[in-house]
C-alpha cells in the first residue's frame, strides 16, 4: 500500500542502522577540528536570499536555478541556505566577532539546499562539513589545503587527488574576463544555450557546464596566455611538495561561487563515479567587504557529507563494521526496576565512552534476547537477572567467541571497555 504522504525527491531520510555512519563521521569532525584549533559555529536554515545574491552571484548556477526561495508571511524574500560560508561571513560581520580577536578559525556541520534534479551524488537536501580560516593571509591556503586533505585521510579515504588553479586577483580576474569573453565569443554558436547566456552575463560560469558538445571550446581556452600562475601559488605548490600532497593544475577549475579570488582547489575520490569532487573550497578575500564589513583576507572548504561516507563504504566495504563492534545489548531477565536502572546507568557510562548500548527492555526471555541481538548483528550482551542482581554481577557474553564471563557491576563498563578496544 502506498503511504498516504511521502517525502519529498531529493530531500532523503536518514534511518537507524544508517544515522550511525553519520554519528560515526561527526564526532570524527569534531575531534579533528578541535584538535586543530578551530570551533564550531551555526547558522539558521533559513537567511534573507539577498545574502546569498550578493555573496554567490547572481549569474552562478546555484542563484539562477537551484535555489529554494519564497516570501514569507512578512513579505520577505528568504532563502534555504544554498551554502554556509556566506552564512559564516554574515554571523561573524552582525555579531561583531573580529572586534574582539584578530583571526577566527571556524568549521561547521549541517545540511544545505538546493533544487536540483535529484541524481547519483546530488540531492535537493544534503549535508556539508566545512571550515573556515577567517582574517589570516600569509601561509593560510597551504594550511586550509593541508587541513583538508588530512581531515580526508583521517576519515579514511584513500587515492585522493588534489587540482589546483589560480583565478588571481581582481584586478587579474577582469584581465582574465575579458580575454575569456573574447574568445568564447569566437565560439559562441557552438555553446548551449545556458553558456551563451553566462556568456554576456559572466563568462567564468561557462566553465561550470557539463554538456558534452561545450568541453571542447571549453578546453580551447588558453588560460596561459590570459593568466600565468602567480608567483604566490608556485610558492604554494612548492610546499604542498615539501609537505607529501600531491596536486594537478586544473586551470578548468573556477568554482560556482562567484567570490572565490586567487586560489582555488578541489579533492575528488574514487568510487563516487561521474560525481566525483568530494570537497572544494577556495581563497575569498572580498567577500565581508561585500556583505557590508571591512577588507577581510579568507579561505575555506566544504566537504560532501553523503559523497564521503559513500567514497569511504566504496573504497573500504567493511569500513563501518567499527560500529557494530562498538555495540553491546542489554538484557534484562526480569520486569524489576532495580535491574531496568543498573542497566540505563551502565549504558549511560559505556555511550559516554564511544560503545553504542542497545536495550531489550520489554523483553525478559533469554532466547528471545539472544535473537534479537544475533538480529541487530551485535557482538557483546549483558544479562542481568535476580540471581545476578543479589550478587552485583552482570554477564557478559560474547556471541562471536562464544564466551562468557560474570563481571562485577561497577567493574563491567571497564571491562566492555577493554574488551571492544575502547581505552
Amino acid at each position: 500500500m502506498t503511504a498516504k504522504y511521502q517525502g519529498f525527491p531529493g530531500m532523503d531520510d536518514i534511518l537507524p542502522g544508517e544515522i550511525e555512519k553519520w554519528q560515526w563521521i561527526e564526532e570524527k569532525t569534531r575531534v579533528f577540528f578541535d584538535a586543530a584549533g578551530f570551533k564550531e559555529i551555526r547558522t539558521p536554515l533559513l537567511e534573507p536570499t539577498e545574502l546569498f545574491v550578493r555573496s554567490i552571484g547572481a549569474t552562478s548556477d546555484i542563484v539562477h536555478k537551484e535555489m529554494f526561495s519564497f516570501k514569507d508571511r512578512g513579505e520577505r524574500d528568504m532563502t534555504l541556505r544554498p551554502e554556509m560560508t556566506a552564512s559564516v561571513a554574515r554571523s561573524v560581520i552582525e555579531k561583531g566577532l573580529l572586534k574582539t580577536t584578530k583571526s577566527l578559525r571556524l568549521y561547521y556541520m549541517g545540511p544545505m539546499f538546493r533544487a536540483e534534479r535529484p541524481q547519483a551524488g546530488r540531492k535537493r537536501q544534503f549535508h556539508q562539513i566545512g571550515a573556515e580560516i577567517i582574517n589570516e593571509d600569509a601561509v593560510s591556503d597551504f594550511e586550509i589545503i593541508t587541513l583538508l586533505y588530512k581531515f580526508l585521510q583521517y576519515a579514511g579515504l584513500k587515492n585522493i587527488r588534489l587540482n589546483l588553479n589560480d583565478l588571481g586577483e581582481e584586478e587579474d580576474r577582469i584581465k582574465v574576463r575579458k580575454s575569456l569573453t573574447e574568445h568564447f565569443s569566437k565560439e559562441k554558436a557552438k555553446l548551449c544555450k545556458d553558456c551563451q547566456w553566462r556568456l554576456e552575463k559572466n563568462v567564468l560560469r561557462v566553465f561550470d557546464c557539463k554538456v558534452p558538445g561545450c568541453q571542447p571550446v571549453i578546453e580551447s581556452a588558453p588560460w596561459e596566455n590570459f593568466f600565468p600562475l602567480s608567483d604566490r601559488f608556485k610558492e604554494l605548490g612548492a610546499k604542498l611538495e615539501a609537505r607529501g600532497i600531491p596536486y594537478t593544475v586544473n586551470r578548468r577549475l573556477v568554482r560556482g561561487l562567484d567570490y572565490y579570488n586567487g586560489v582555488v582547489f578541489e579533492i575528488t575520490a574514487e568510487g563516487l563515479g561521474a560525481q566525483n569532487a568530494v570537497a572544494g573550497g577556495g581563497r575569498y578575500n572580498n567577500l565581508y567587504q561585500d556583505l557590508g564589513g571591512s577588507a577581510t583576507p579568507c579561505t575555506g572548504f566544504s566537504i560532501g557529507m553523503e559523497r564521503l561516507l559513500t567514497a569511504i563504504e566504496a573504497q573500504a566495504p567493511k569500513a563501518f563494521d567499527v560500529l557494530r563492534l562498538r555495540k553491546v545489548y542489554f538484557a534484562p531477565l526480569e520486569d524489576n526496576l532495580e535491574i531496568q536502572r543498573f542497566c540505563r546507568e551502565k549504558a549511560v557510562l559505556l555511550r559516554e565512552v564511544g560503545a553504542r548500548p542497545e536495550t531489550g527492555f520489554g523483553i525478559f526471555s533469554l532466547s528471545q534476547h539472544l535473537k534479537k541481538a544475533n538480529q541487530l548483528g551485535l557482538r557483546f550482551m549483558v544479562i542481568v537477572g535476580p540471581e545476578e542482581l543479589q550478587k552485583k554481577k552482570m554477564i557478559v557474553k560474547d556471541l562471536e567467541k562464544r564466551e562468557q564471563e560474570e563481571v562485577g557491576m561497577e567493574q563491567v563498563v571497564a571491562h566492555l571497555k577493554k574488551v571492544m578496544n575502547l581505552c
